[in-house]
């Protein structure tokens, strides 16, 4: 009996100092970053930014492979059958690790069991925007207008479950007013509908917005921050707007599958804190109109923990389902 627990604890020494090992070689080759997002949006840009820097720092290249479809389901199902070693690595946001659980009747994945938060890198506010011939001039035009019309304003989204959505359930919720979902494929398609006055609001995102609301083409009545954005700084942030709780931000960040030993972790969070903090790659995402966060693990872990929670009840007051 003494030899048999002589044998395994030496077998469970030498698999720990395997992992050490590895941890402290880690990385010794290329990492490659899944995005439940299409090529060439803002997700897409901020991750290729942060990627090209941490490739500089490692001295490997960091790969993008763009997944998306399924609400985050097929970029987040690949990473969790991934080997838990830190070469395969996604970039998850507040709609596959806070919003989707609540969302989907039937989820292909655990947000809090099948993976490890790594840091929480960007968060991107909205900004509310109408017609640039919209009677709308204040959040207090628009709460009056639903209320003397009920059920004829209309709020584009980018779909069921999207922040856009969400923001404007908070908003019918907060001041008990009837407005009607008009949800779209995507804000390629709602920014001409919304130029030409055939939907009456859209929570864009403030990167995306900012050059429409700078030419004129849109109005921007309030940003969904507790603080105003440095690219629309004359737009009032929620509070100012006496909307206090329309504060919702869509984060991004790195996650790595369940079991991912703790010190590549700190690793890829010491890269990619690094990279975000660069002075180069701080002045173009606040060009797109990101907040820089650069968190620790357990700071993300937080964050999931009571968006989850906090639009779980937005989700489920809004009768929304995905099936």
């Amino acid at each position: 009996m003494k030899n048999a627990q002589a044998v395994l604890i030496a077998m469970a020494f030498c698999t720990l100092a395997s992992t050490i090992s590895h941890a402290q070689d880690f990385p010794r080759r290329a990492i490659t970053l899944i995005l439940p997002f299409s090529a060439g949006g803002v997700t897409d840009q901020v991750a290729r930014l942060v990627a090209s820097k941490v490739a500089d720092n490692i001295g490997y290249p960091v790969v993008i492979e763009n997944r998306p479809g399924g609400g985050g389901q097929i970029a987040a199902g690949a990473v969790k059958q991934a080997q838990p070693d830190g070469y395969t690595v996604l970039v998850g946001d507040i709609g596959t690790h806070a919003i989707n659980a609540s969302l989907y009747s039937k989820l292909s994945y655990e947000p809090l069991k099948d993976f490890v938060p790594v840091t929480e890198l960007v968060e991107m506010p909205h900004v509310l925007v109408v017609p640039s011939d919209s009677p709308f001039k204040t959040m207090g035009d628009v709460i009056a207008g639903a209320r003397t019309h009920p059920g004829t304003l209309t709020y584009a989204s980018v779909g069921i479950g999207s922040g856009a959505h969400l923001l404007g359930e908070m908003l019918k919720s907060e001041h008990s007013i009837d407005i009607v979902h008009a949800p779209y494929r995507g804000s390629t398609q709602i920014v001409p509908d919304l130029i030409a006055n055939r939907v009456g609001l859209f929570f864009g995102a403030v990167g995306s917005m900012a050059p429409l609301i700078q030419d004129g083409k849109l109005r921007a009545l309030m940003v969904t921050d507790r603080q105003r954005s440095s690219l629309l700084a004359t737009v009032p942030s929620a509070p100012e707007a006496g909307t206090p709780t329309l504060d919702l931000k869509v984060w991004f960040g790195i996650f790595t599958p369940a079991g991912t030993p703790s010190a590549v972790v700190d690793r890829l969070n010491a890269e990619f804190v690094r990279a975000v903090n660069l002075p180069e790659t701080r002045q173009r995402l606040i060009q797109l109109g990101a907040n820089i966060i650069a968190s620790s693990p357990k700071e993300f872990s937080e964050v999931i923990a009571a968006d989850t929670d906090r639009l779980g009840k937005v989700v489920k007051n809004a009768g929304a389902r995905m099936d």
